[in-house]
Protein backbone atom coordinates (compact mmCIF):
# COMPACT_ATOMS: atom_id res chain seq x y z
CA UNK A 1 0.00 0.00 0.00
CA UNK A 2 2.83 2.56 0.98
CA UNK A 3 4.66 2.10 -2.84
CA UNK A 4 0.91 2.57 -4.01
CA UNK A 5 0.40 5.84 -2.30
CA UNK A 6 3.96 7.05 -3.30
CA UNK A 7 3.21 6.78 -7.07
CA UNK A 8 -0.04 8.54 -6.47
CA UNK A 9 0.96 11.12 -4.33
CA UNK A 10 4.44 11.36 -5.98
CA UNK A 11 3.96 15.04 -7.28
CA UNK A 12 3.11 16.58 -4.27
CA UNK A 13 6.03 15.15 -2.90
CA UNK A 14 8.17 16.15 -5.76
CA UNK A 15 6.69 19.76 -5.69
CA UNK A 16 7.92 19.53 -1.67
CA UNK A 17 11.51 19.28 -2.55
CA UNK A 18 12.53 22.25 -4.10
CA UNK A 19 9.70 24.05 -2.07
CA UNK A 20 12.00 22.90 0.74
CA UNK A 21 14.95 24.01 -0.62
CA UNK A 22 13.66 27.43 -0.78
CA UNK A 23 12.55 27.43 2.33
CA UNK A 24 15.78 26.10 3.28
CA UNK A 25 18.01 28.78 1.21
CA UNK A 26 15.49 31.60 2.65
CA UNK A 27 16.29 30.48 6.40
CA UNK A 28 19.66 30.43 5.57
CA UNK A 29 20.10 34.25 4.27
CA UNK A 30 18.14 35.55 7.46
CA UNK A 31 20.86 33.58 9.39
CA UNK A 32 23.53 35.69 7.97
CA UNK A 33 21.89 38.63 7.92
CA UNK A 34 21.72 38.31 11.69
CA UNK A 35 24.93 36.99 11.77
CA UNK A 36 26.50 39.81 9.63
CA UNK A 37 24.90 42.38 12.02
CA UNK A 38 25.89 40.91 15.13
CA UNK A 39 29.58 40.01 14.73
CA UNK A 40 30.05 43.82 12.17
CA UNK A 41 27.95 45.80 14.64
CA UNK A 42 24.94 47.64 13.67
CA UNK A 43 27.00 50.41 12.24
CA UNK A 44 28.72 48.52 10.11
CA UNK A 45 26.31 46.01 8.93
CA UNK A 46 26.01 44.56 4.98
CA UNK A 47 21.98 44.19 5.06
CA UNK A 48 19.83 46.99 6.22
CA UNK A 49 16.17 46.43 8.04
CA UNK A 50 15.04 46.64 3.99
CA UNK A 51 16.81 43.26 3.25
CA UNK A 52 16.03 41.63 6.22
CA UNK A 53 12.28 42.59 6.19
CA UNK A 54 12.08 41.60 2.46
CA UNK A 55 13.60 38.14 3.14
CA UNK A 56 10.99 37.91 6.27
CA UNK A 57 7.94 38.31 3.72
CA UNK A 58 9.63 35.81 1.40
CA UNK A 59 10.76 33.12 4.19
CA UNK A 60 6.28 33.68 4.69
CA UNK A 61 5.17 33.29 1.73
CA UNK A 62 7.63 30.00 0.76
CA UNK A 63 6.31 28.36 4.20
CA UNK A 64 2.64 29.09 4.23
CA UNK A 65 2.58 27.19 0.54
CA UNK A 66 4.59 24.71 2.00
CA UNK A 67 2.16 24.33 4.75
CA UNK A 68 -0.74 24.42 2.34
CA UNK A 69 0.41 21.15 0.16
CA UNK A 70 1.37 19.21 3.23
CA UNK A 71 -2.24 20.28 4.69
CA UNK A 72 -3.60 19.15 1.17
CA UNK A 73 -1.72 16.00 1.24
CA UNK A 74 -2.33 14.91 4.67
CA UNK A 75 -5.99 15.49 3.86
CA UNK A 76 -6.04 13.70 0.69
CA UNK A 77 -4.20 10.37 2.04
CA UNK A 78 -6.21 10.12 5.10
CA UNK A 79 -9.67 10.10 2.84
CA UNK A 80 -7.28 7.92 0.50
CA UNK A 81 -6.05 5.47 3.26
CA UNK A 82 -9.46 5.10 4.83
CA UNK A 83 -11.42 4.41 1.95
CA UNK A 84 -9.26 1.80 0.37
CA UNK A 85 -9.08 0.17 3.78
CA UNK A 86 -12.55 0.29 3.96
CA UNK A 87 -13.17 -0.98 0.81
CA UNK A 88 -10.48 -3.54 0.97
CA UNK A 89 -12.47 -5.10 4.07
CA UNK A 90 -15.89 -4.76 2.00
CA UNK A 91 -14.70 -6.88 -1.21
CA UNK A 92 -12.40 -9.38 1.05
CA UNK A 93 -14.21 -12.85 1.39
CA UNK A 94 -16.49 -13.69 4.47
CA UNK A 95 -14.24 -16.68 5.38
CA UNK A 96 -11.04 -14.55 5.41
CA UNK A 97 -12.34 -12.03 7.79
CA UNK A 98 -13.67 -14.47 9.71
CA UNK A 99 -10.06 -16.25 10.06
CA UNK A 100 -8.50 -12.90 10.56
CA UNK A 101 -10.75 -12.02 13.61
CA UNK A 102 -12.86 -9.17 14.51
CA UNK A 103 -10.19 -7.37 17.37
CA UNK A 104 -7.27 -7.29 14.27
CA UNK A 105 -9.69 -5.67 11.75
CA UNK A 106 -11.04 -3.36 14.16
CA UNK A 107 -6.81 -2.83 15.18
CA UNK A 108 -6.01 -2.05 12.03
CA UNK A 109 -8.51 0.46 11.07
CA UNK A 110 -8.01 2.17 13.88
CA UNK A 111 -4.77 2.32 15.15
CA UNK A 112 -2.93 1.80 11.92
CA UNK A 113 -4.68 3.85 9.62
CA UNK A 114 -3.90 6.46 12.53
CA UNK A 115 -0.44 5.70 12.53
CA UNK A 116 0.15 5.14 8.76
CA UNK A 117 -1.18 8.20 7.77
CA UNK A 118 1.27 10.08 9.66
CA UNK A 119 3.81 9.29 7.26
CA UNK A 120 2.73 11.48 4.67
CA UNK A 121 2.30 14.12 7.27
CA UNK A 122 5.54 13.56 8.56
CA UNK A 123 7.21 13.14 5.20
CA UNK A 124 7.05 16.82 3.93
CA UNK A 125 8.36 18.29 7.13
CA UNK A 126 11.43 15.92 7.14
CA UNK A 127 12.07 17.43 3.68
CA UNK A 128 11.93 21.04 4.84
CA UNK A 129 14.17 20.00 7.76
CA UNK A 130 16.72 17.85 5.95
CA UNK A 131 16.60 20.84 3.89
CA UNK A 132 17.43 24.00 5.89
CA UNK A 133 20.55 21.65 7.51
CA UNK A 134 21.59 20.83 4.27
CA UNK A 135 21.82 24.77 3.78
CA UNK A 136 23.11 25.34 7.18
CA UNK A 137 25.98 23.43 6.46
CA UNK A 138 26.44 24.83 2.66
CA UNK A 139 26.81 28.20 4.29
CA UNK A 140 29.26 27.02 7.20
CA UNK A 141 31.14 25.45 3.67
CA UNK A 142 30.95 28.84 2.33
CA UNK A 143 32.32 30.25 5.59
CA UNK A 144 35.09 27.60 6.38
CA UNK A 145 35.78 24.89 4.32
CA UNK A 146 38.35 23.58 7.09
CA UNK A 147 36.06 23.83 10.56
CA UNK A 148 32.75 22.56 7.99
CA UNK A 149 34.65 19.38 7.16
CA UNK A 150 35.29 18.52 11.16
CA UNK A 151 30.98 20.34 12.01
CA UNK A 152 30.10 17.20 9.13
CA UNK A 153 32.32 14.44 10.30
CA UNK A 154 29.97 15.04 14.10
CA UNK A 155 26.99 15.43 12.59
CA UNK A 156 27.38 11.98 10.47
CA UNK A 157 28.56 10.19 14.02
CA UNK A 158 25.01 11.81 15.09
CA UNK A 159 23.38 10.62 12.12
CA UNK A 160 24.72 6.98 12.21
CA UNK A 161 24.03 7.35 16.16
CA UNK A 162 20.15 7.75 15.79
CA UNK A 163 19.86 5.52 12.83
CA UNK A 164 21.47 2.37 14.94
CA UNK A 165 18.89 3.72 17.70
CA UNK A 166 15.65 3.77 15.83
CA UNK A 167 16.21 0.90 14.09
CA UNK A 168 16.96 -0.97 17.07
CA UNK A 169 13.12 -0.32 18.26
CA UNK A 170 11.34 -1.80 15.04
CA UNK A 171 11.36 -5.25 16.86
CA UNK A 172 9.79 -3.62 19.33
CA UNK A 173 7.51 -1.63 17.59
CA UNK A 174 6.18 -5.06 15.71
CA UNK A 175 5.67 -7.35 18.98
CA UNK A 176 4.02 -3.88 20.57
CA UNK A 177 1.61 -4.13 17.69
CA UNK A 178 0.67 -7.95 18.12
CA UNK A 179 0.11 -7.26 21.60
CA UNK A 180 -2.49 -4.31 20.38
CA UNK A 181 -4.54 -7.13 18.37
CA UNK A 182 -4.51 -9.51 21.42
CA UNK A 183 -5.39 -6.28 23.84
CA UNK A 184 -8.64 -5.61 21.81
CA UNK A 185 -9.56 -9.13 22.05
CA UNK A 186 -9.33 -8.87 25.61
CA UNK A 187 -11.66 -5.84 25.13
CA UNK A 188 -14.30 -7.30 23.19
CA UNK A 189 -14.36 -9.75 25.78
CA UNK A 190 -14.69 -7.76 28.89
CA UNK A 191 -17.96 -6.00 27.24
CA UNK A 192 -19.18 -9.01 25.50
CA UNK A 193 -18.68 -11.42 28.21
CA UNK A 194 -19.58 -9.39 31.04
CA UNK A 195 -22.05 -11.55 32.39
CA UNK A 196 -20.35 -14.46 32.17
CA UNK A 197 -17.47 -12.54 34.53
CA UNK A 198 -19.63 -11.49 36.91
CA UNK A 199 -21.33 -14.88 37.62
CA UNK A 200 -17.73 -16.49 37.81
CA UNK A 201 -14.93 -15.51 39.70
CA UNK A 202 -12.44 -17.79 38.56
CA UNK A 203 -13.31 -16.95 34.82
CA UNK A 204 -13.05 -13.50 35.99
CA UNK A 205 -9.44 -13.99 37.45
CA UNK A 206 -8.59 -16.01 34.50
CA UNK A 207 -8.73 -12.98 32.21
CA UNK A 208 -7.61 -10.92 34.71
CA UNK A 209 -4.42 -12.72 34.51
CA UNK A 210 -4.40 -12.84 30.50
CA UNK A 211 -5.06 -9.23 30.35
CA UNK A 212 -2.35 -8.12 33.13
CA UNK A 213 -0.18 -10.59 30.99
CA UNK A 214 -0.83 -8.92 27.91
CA UNK A 215 -0.80 -5.03 29.53
CA UNK A 216 2.96 -6.21 30.69
CA UNK A 217 4.20 -7.53 27.56
CA UNK A 218 2.82 -4.19 26.15
CA UNK A 219 4.31 -2.19 28.95
CA UNK A 220 7.68 -3.84 28.77
CA UNK A 221 8.08 -3.03 25.46
CA UNK A 222 6.73 0.80 25.05
CA UNK A 223 9.45 1.31 27.97
CA UNK A 224 12.30 -0.32 25.75
CA UNK A 225 10.81 1.89 22.85
CA UNK A 226 10.56 5.36 25.07
CA UNK A 227 13.98 4.31 26.89
CA UNK A 228 15.88 4.26 23.39
CA UNK A 229 14.02 7.40 21.81
CA UNK A 230 15.42 9.29 25.04
CA UNK A 231 19.05 8.14 24.70
CA UNK A 232 18.57 9.04 21.01
CA UNK A 233 17.46 12.97 21.81
CA UNK A 234 19.99 13.22 25.00
CA UNK A 235 23.00 11.81 22.38
CA UNK A 236 21.72 13.85 20.14
CA UNK A 237 21.53 17.06 21.94
CA UNK A 238 24.74 16.62 23.59
CA UNK A 239 26.71 15.84 20.76
CA UNK A 240 25.47 18.80 19.16
CA UNK A 241 26.36 21.16 21.80
CA UNK A 242 29.86 19.40 22.21
CA UNK A 243 29.96 20.51 18.37
CA UNK A 244 28.86 23.67 19.24
CA UNK A 245 31.24 24.42 21.88
CA UNK A 246 34.32 23.53 19.81
CA UNK A 247 33.31 25.56 17.58
CA UNK A 248 33.27 28.90 20.42
CA UNK A 249 36.28 27.96 22.21
CA UNK A 250 38.68 25.85 19.62
CA UNK A 251 37.78 27.18 15.98
CA UNK A 252 39.92 30.68 16.42
CA UNK A 253 43.14 29.15 17.57
CA UNK A 254 43.10 26.59 15.12
CA UNK A 255 41.71 27.66 11.83
CA UNK A 256 42.21 31.62 12.49
CA UNK A 257 38.94 32.50 11.91
CA UNK A 258 37.53 36.39 12.41
CA UNK A 259 34.78 36.79 15.52
CA UNK A 260 32.15 37.43 12.30
CA UNK A 261 32.78 33.82 11.04
CA UNK A 262 32.84 32.08 14.87
CA UNK A 263 29.52 33.85 15.21
CA UNK A 264 28.17 32.87 11.60
CA UNK A 265 28.79 29.36 12.71
CA UNK A 266 27.50 29.54 16.14
CA UNK A 267 24.45 31.17 14.84
CA UNK A 268 23.75 28.71 12.17
CA UNK A 269 24.79 25.67 14.54
CA UNK A 270 21.17 27.53 17.29
CA UNK A 271 19.03 27.36 14.26
CA UNK A 272 19.82 24.12 13.06
CA UNK A 273 19.14 22.80 16.50
CA UNK A 274 15.61 22.49 16.22
CA UNK A 275 15.72 20.99 12.44
CA UNK A 276 17.75 18.48 13.79
CA UNK A 277 15.45 17.93 16.49
CA UNK A 278 12.38 17.46 14.10
CA UNK A 279 14.54 14.97 11.55
CA UNK A 280 14.96 13.00 14.61
CA UNK A 281 11.60 12.66 15.51
CA UNK A 282 10.39 12.44 12.42
CA UNK A 283 12.31 9.14 11.77
CA UNK A 284 10.58 7.80 14.85
CA UNK A 285 7.08 8.52 13.47
CA UNK A 286 8.24 7.18 9.76
CA UNK A 287 9.47 4.11 11.22
CA UNK A 288 6.54 3.37 13.32
CA UNK A 289 4.51 4.29 10.41
CA UNK A 290 6.34 1.59 8.47
CA UNK A 291 5.34 -0.40 10.77
CA UNK A 292 1.91 0.33 10.51
CA UNK A 293 1.79 -0.44 6.59
CA UNK A 294 3.67 -3.91 7.33
CA UNK A 295 0.40 -4.50 9.37
CA UNK A 296 -1.82 -3.30 7.35
CA UNK A 297 0.00 -5.57 4.29
CA UNK A 298 -0.02 -8.66 6.61
CA UNK A 299 -3.88 -8.78 6.59
CA UNK A 300 -3.54 -9.31 3.06
CA UNK A 301 -6.76 -8.05 2.40
CA UNK A 302 -8.44 -7.99 -1.23
CA UNK A 303 -7.77 -4.99 -3.02
CA UNK A 304 -10.82 -2.62 -3.47
CA UNK A 305 -12.90 -2.56 -6.51
CA UNK A 306 -13.09 0.92 -8.31
CA UNK A 307 -16.52 1.20 -6.21
CA UNK A 308 -16.56 -0.96 -3.05
CA UNK A 309 -19.82 -0.68 -1.80
CA UNK A 310 -21.49 -1.48 -5.38
CA UNK A 311 -19.96 -4.62 -6.44
CA UNK A 312 -22.54 -5.28 -9.28
CA UNK A 313 -21.02 -2.17 -11.01
CA UNK A 314 -17.53 -3.53 -11.21
CA UNK A 315 -18.42 -7.15 -11.44
CA UNK A 316 -18.71 -8.48 -15.02
CA UNK A 317 -21.75 -10.59 -15.03
CA UNK A 318 -23.67 -9.75 -18.55
CA UNK A 319 -27.19 -10.87 -18.21
CA UNK A 320 -27.36 -14.09 -16.56
CA UNK A 321 -27.60 -12.97 -13.17
CA UNK A 322 -28.87 -9.88 -13.53
CA UNK A 323 -30.98 -8.97 -10.45
CA UNK A 324 -33.74 -7.93 -12.08
CA UNK A 325 -33.35 -10.95 -14.58
CA UNK A 326 -33.97 -14.15 -12.26
CA UNK A 327 -34.79 -11.77 -8.98
CA UNK A 328 -38.39 -12.81 -7.65
CA UNK A 329 -39.75 -14.64 -10.36
CA UNK A 330 -38.02 -18.19 -9.38
CA UNK A 331 -40.20 -20.95 -10.89
CA UNK A 332 -39.98 -24.90 -10.33
CA UNK A 333 -37.49 -24.78 -13.82
CA UNK A 334 -35.26 -22.22 -12.11
CA UNK A 335 -34.09 -23.92 -8.58
CA UNK A 336 -31.32 -23.18 -6.52
CA UNK A 337 -29.12 -27.06 -6.96
CA UNK A 338 -25.55 -28.23 -5.40
CA UNK A 339 -24.39 -31.11 -7.58
CA UNK A 340 -21.46 -32.79 -5.68
CA UNK A 341 -20.60 -29.41 -3.72
CA UNK A 342 -17.52 -29.46 -1.47
CA UNK A 343 -16.00 -27.02 1.24
CA UNK A 344 -12.69 -27.66 3.57
CA UNK A 345 -11.10 -25.06 5.57
CA UNK A 346 -8.94 -24.78 8.71
CA UNK A 347 -9.19 -22.87 11.95
CA UNK A 348 -6.91 -22.99 15.14
CA UNK A 349 -7.94 -25.80 17.66
CA UNK A 350 -5.60 -26.58 20.90
CA UNK A 351 -2.66 -25.01 19.50
CA UNK A 352 -2.83 -26.72 16.14
CA UNK A 353 -5.52 -26.43 13.26
CA UNK A 354 -7.97 -28.81 12.55
CA UNK A 355 -9.98 -29.44 9.66
CA UNK A 356 -13.28 -29.39 8.74
CA UNK A 357 -15.30 -30.61 5.27
CA UNK A 358 -18.37 -30.14 4.18
CA UNK A 359 -19.64 -32.65 1.51
CA UNK A 360 -20.18 -33.72 -1.48
CA UNK A 361 -23.51 -32.70 -1.63
CA UNK A 362 -26.03 -32.94 -3.73
CA UNK A 363 -29.19 -31.30 -3.06
CA UNK A 364 -31.75 -29.05 -5.05
CA UNK A 365 -34.14 -26.34 -3.26
CA UNK A 366 -37.04 -25.26 -5.17
CA UNK A 367 -39.21 -22.15 -5.13
CA UNK A 368 -42.67 -22.65 -3.35
CA UNK A 369 -40.70 -25.28 -1.35
CA UNK A 370 -40.19 -25.57 2.86
CA UNK A 371 -36.84 -27.31 3.64
CA UNK A 372 -35.98 -27.79 7.56
CA UNK A 373 -32.22 -28.30 7.80
CA UNK A 374 -31.80 -30.64 11.03
CA UNK A 375 -28.35 -31.68 12.64
CA UNK A 376 -25.50 -31.67 15.87
CA UNK A 377 -23.65 -28.82 17.04
CA UNK A 378 -20.77 -28.63 14.53
CA UNK A 379 -22.45 -31.16 11.79
CA UNK A 380 -21.58 -28.63 9.20
CA UNK A 381 -25.48 -26.78 9.38
CA UNK A 382 -23.88 -23.30 9.35
CA UNK A 383 -21.16 -23.73 6.75
CA UNK A 384 -23.68 -25.42 4.46
CA UNK A 385 -25.75 -22.32 4.30
CA UNK A 386 -22.62 -19.96 3.94
CA UNK A 387 -21.71 -22.15 0.68
CA UNK A 388 -25.28 -22.71 -0.61
CA UNK A 389 -25.68 -18.53 -0.45
CA UNK A 390 -22.10 -17.70 -2.07
CA UNK A 391 -20.98 -16.44 1.36
CA UNK A 392 -17.82 -19.30 1.07
CA UNK A 393 -16.75 -20.59 -2.08
CA UNK A 394 -17.63 -23.93 -2.95
CA UNK A 395 -13.43 -25.97 -2.74
CA UNK A 396 -15.31 -28.32 -5.54
CA UNK A 397 -18.33 -29.14 -7.42
CA UNK A 398 -20.80 -27.01 -9.53
CA UNK A 399 -23.45 -24.69 -8.14
CA UNK A 400 -26.45 -23.49 -10.02
CA UNK A 401 -29.57 -21.18 -9.94
CA UNK A 402 -31.93 -21.03 -12.88
CA UNK A 403 -29.83 -23.27 -15.09
CA UNK A 404 -26.78 -20.94 -14.97
CA UNK A 405 -23.66 -21.78 -12.89
CA UNK A 406 -22.16 -19.68 -10.42
CA UNK A 407 -18.73 -18.40 -11.26
CA UNK A 408 -16.10 -15.72 -9.41
CA UNK A 409 -17.41 -13.34 -12.60
CA UNK A 410 -21.16 -13.60 -11.46
CA UNK A 411 -21.02 -14.36 -7.51
CA UNK A 412 -21.72 -11.40 -6.32
CA UNK A 413 -24.73 -10.69 -8.62
CA UNK A 414 -25.53 -14.64 -7.36
CA UNK A 415 -25.45 -13.74 -3.80
CA UNK A 416 -28.44 -10.58 -4.43
CA UNK A 417 -31.03 -13.44 -4.31
CA UNK A 418 -30.87 -14.82 -1.05
CA UNK A 419 -31.87 -12.75 2.33
CA UNK A 420 -30.08 -14.74 4.99
CA UNK A 421 -30.46 -14.43 9.08
CA UNK A 422 -27.18 -16.60 10.85
CA UNK A 423 -27.00 -16.61 14.42
CA UNK A 424 -24.54 -13.88 14.84
CA UNK A 425 -26.69 -11.44 12.69
CA UNK A 426 -25.84 -7.79 12.41
CA UNK A 427 -29.31 -5.74 12.50
CA UNK A 428 -29.54 -2.02 10.59
CA UNK A 429 -30.98 0.78 11.52
CA UNK A 430 -32.50 1.17 8.48
CA UNK A 431 -34.83 -1.14 6.83
CA UNK A 432 -34.27 -1.28 2.83
CA UNK A 433 -36.69 -2.79 0.16
CA UNK A 434 -35.48 -4.57 -3.07
CA UNK A 435 -34.17 -1.96 -4.77
CA UNK A 436 -32.07 -0.51 -1.97
CA UNK A 437 -33.88 2.45 -1.14
CA UNK A 438 -35.55 3.33 1.97
CA UNK A 439 -38.77 0.51 2.68
CA UNK A 440 -42.35 1.22 2.38
CA UNK A 441 -42.92 3.17 6.35
CA UNK A 442 -46.39 1.76 6.45
CA UNK A 443 -45.21 -1.64 5.17
CA UNK A 444 -42.43 -1.35 8.14
CA UNK A 445 -45.15 -0.26 10.62
CA UNK A 446 -47.85 -3.08 9.09
CA UNK A 447 -45.17 -5.69 10.07
CA UNK A 448 -44.20 -3.95 13.75
CA UNK A 449 -47.61 -3.90 14.11
CA UNK A 450 -47.94 -7.67 13.36
CA UNK A 451 -44.77 -8.66 15.28
CA UNK A 452 -46.14 -6.86 18.61
CA UNK A 453 -42.73 -4.29 18.36
CA UNK A 454 -45.23 -1.63 17.20
CA UNK A 455 -45.09 0.09 20.84
CA UNK A 456 -41.40 0.10 21.30
CA UNK A 457 -40.40 1.10 18.09
CA UNK A 458 -41.47 4.10 15.85
CA UNK A 459 -40.05 4.31 12.16
CA UNK A 460 -39.00 7.61 10.02
CA UNK A 461 -40.56 9.04 6.59
CA UNK A 462 -36.63 7.64 5.89
CA UNK A 463 -37.26 3.44 7.19
CA UNK A 464 -34.75 4.27 10.28
CA UNK A 465 -36.36 2.62 13.34
CA UNK A 466 -35.40 4.58 16.63
CA UNK A 467 -34.76 1.61 19.17
CA UNK A 468 -32.51 -1.50 18.20
CA UNK A 469 -31.82 -2.38 21.79
CA UNK A 470 -34.36 -4.84 22.29
CA UNK A 471 -34.46 -8.77 23.47
CA UNK A 472 -32.43 -11.30 21.15
CA UNK A 473 -35.76 -12.62 20.13
CA UNK A 474 -37.11 -9.09 19.40
CA UNK A 475 -33.30 -8.30 17.55
CA UNK A 476 -34.59 -11.09 15.23
CA UNK A 477 -37.70 -10.00 14.38
CA UNK A 478 -36.61 -6.84 13.35
CA UNK A 479 -34.05 -8.80 11.07
CA UNK A 480 -36.63 -11.01 9.76
CA UNK A 481 -38.94 -7.68 9.01
CA UNK A 482 -35.75 -6.88 7.16
CA UNK A 483 -36.03 -9.42 5.48
CA UNK A 484 -39.31 -9.61 4.41
CA UNK A 485 -38.82 -5.49 2.92
CA UNK A 486 -36.30 -6.79 0.68
CA UNK A 487 -38.25 -9.06 -0.85
CA UNK A 488 -34.98 -11.67 -1.77
CA UNK A 489 -36.57 -15.16 -3.55
CA UNK A 490 -34.08 -17.18 -1.59
CA UNK A 491 -34.85 -16.71 2.36
CA UNK A 492 -32.34 -18.84 4.72
CA UNK A 493 -33.07 -18.65 8.64
CA UNK A 494 -30.75 -20.42 11.02
CA UNK A 495 -31.91 -21.28 14.28
CA UNK A 496 -34.30 -17.66 14.34
CA UNK A 497 -36.97 -19.38 16.11
CA UNK A 498 -34.90 -20.31 19.05
CA UNK A 499 -35.10 -17.11 20.72
CA UNK A 500 -38.84 -16.76 20.45
CA UNK A 501 -41.25 -17.09 22.97
CA UNK A 502 -44.13 -20.48 22.25
CA UNK A 503 -46.89 -17.69 20.82
CA UNK A 504 -44.83 -16.29 18.29
CA UNK A 505 -42.90 -19.44 17.66
CA UNK A 506 -46.50 -21.04 16.09
CA UNK A 507 -46.99 -17.41 14.63
CA UNK A 508 -43.47 -18.22 12.80
CA UNK A 509 -44.50 -22.12 11.81
CA UNK A 510 -47.68 -21.73 10.95
CA UNK A 511 -48.18 -18.37 9.54
CA UNK A 512 -45.08 -16.74 8.36
CA UNK A 513 -43.63 -19.41 6.87
CA UNK A 514 -46.93 -20.68 4.52
CA UNK A 515 -47.41 -17.51 3.20
CA UNK A 516 -43.87 -17.25 2.42
CA UNK A 517 -44.33 -20.43 0.73
CA UNK A 518 -47.19 -19.72 -1.25
CA UNK A 519 -45.37 -16.54 -2.27
CA UNK A 520 -42.77 -18.68 -4.08
CA UNK A 521 -40.47 -17.82 -1.81
CA UNK A 522 -37.26 -20.67 -1.69
CA UNK A 523 -37.12 -20.95 2.63
CA UNK A 524 -34.17 -23.35 4.00
CA UNK A 525 -34.98 -23.19 7.67
CA UNK A 526 -31.96 -24.69 10.34
CA UNK A 527 -34.44 -25.83 13.72
CA UNK A 528 -34.32 -27.76 16.17
CA UNK A 529 -37.94 -27.50 16.96
CA UNK A 530 -39.58 -30.98 16.13
CA UNK A 531 -42.89 -30.28 17.05
CA UNK A 532 -43.32 -28.09 13.64
CA UNK A 533 -41.36 -30.71 11.43
CA UNK A 534 -44.54 -31.77 10.06
CA UNK A 535 -44.98 -28.46 8.74
CA UNK A 536 -41.89 -28.82 6.10
CA UNK A 537 -42.01 -30.16 2.62
CA UNK A 538 -38.60 -32.37 3.41
CA UNK A 539 -36.35 -32.10 6.34
CA UNK A 540 -32.29 -32.41 6.07
CA UNK A 541 -30.22 -34.06 8.33
CA UNK A 542 -26.17 -32.52 8.12
CA UNK A 543 -23.83 -35.23 9.74
CA UNK A 544 -19.72 -34.72 10.28
CA UNK A 545 -20.37 -32.17 6.76
CA UNK A 546 -22.65 -34.78 5.07
CA UNK A 547 -26.27 -34.78 4.38
CA UNK A 548 -27.55 -38.08 5.43
CA UNK A 549 -31.20 -39.61 5.28
CA UNK A 550 -33.39 -39.06 8.20
CA UNK A 551 -36.68 -40.71 9.72
CA UNK A 552 -39.26 -38.62 11.00
CA UNK A 553 -40.53 -40.59 14.09
CA UNK A 554 -41.93 -37.77 16.43
CA UNK A 555 -43.58 -36.22 13.13
CA UNK A 556 -45.26 -39.50 12.42
CA UNK A 557 -46.02 -40.50 16.11
CA UNK A 558 -47.64 -37.18 16.59
CA UNK A 559 -48.75 -35.73 13.30
CA UNK A 560 -49.53 -38.89 11.04
CA UNK A 561 -47.38 -38.34 8.33
CA UNK A 562 -46.33 -40.87 6.23
CA UNK A 563 -43.14 -42.09 4.31
CA UNK A 564 -39.35 -42.16 5.24
CA UNK A 565 -36.79 -39.95 4.45
CA UNK A 566 -36.67 -38.44 1.00
CA UNK A 567 -33.70 -38.66 -1.69
CA UNK A 568 -32.12 -35.99 -0.40
CA UNK A 569 -31.17 -34.81 -3.91
CA UNK A 570 -34.94 -34.66 -4.85
CA UNK A 571 -35.75 -33.16 -8.14
CA UNK A 572 -38.03 -30.45 -8.58
CA UNK A 573 -41.02 -32.28 -9.70
CA UNK A 574 -40.65 -34.37 -6.47
CA UNK A 575 -40.67 -31.21 -4.10
CA UNK A 576 -43.93 -29.86 -6.07
CA UNK A 577 -45.63 -33.20 -5.65
CA UNK A 578 -44.82 -33.01 -1.98
CA UNK A 579 -46.45 -31.05 1.14
CA UNK A 580 -45.76 -33.59 3.98
CA UNK A 581 -42.65 -34.15 6.27
CA UNK A 582 -40.12 -36.57 3.80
Amino acid sequence: MLKQLYLKYKWYLLITVPMSVLLGMTSMMVVAIISDAIGNGLDDMSFGAGWFFSVISVLFVLGLITELIRSSLYAKVIFDIQEVMVGRVAATPLAQLESLGLSKVVATLSEDIEKAVKFFHVLPVLFINIAIVLCGLAFMAYLSPGLFAIVCVGIVVIGVGITLLVLSTKQQRVELRELIDTMMGNYQCLVLGAKEMALSQNRRRAYGQSVLQTLAGMRARTRNVLSVLALMEQWAQVALFVILGGIVFFSAAYFDLTTEVVVAFVMTMLFMLEPIEIIIKSADEIVEAQVAFEKIDKLNLKPALNNPFDDLADANIGNKFAVDGISNNLRGEQALVLNNVGYTYSKKHDGGEQTFSLGPIDVEFCPGQLTYIIGGNGSGKSTLIKVLSGLYPASSGDITLGGVSVTRDNIVAFREHFALISADFYLYEQVVDAKGKPGDTALVQRWLQRFGLAPKIKVDSESRLNQLDLSQGQRKRLALLHVLCEDKPIIVLDEWAADQDPVFKRVFYEQILPELKAKGKVLIVITHDDNYFHHADRILKCEEGKIVSWENDQADSHHGANGKATNLSATSSEAEQAATVI
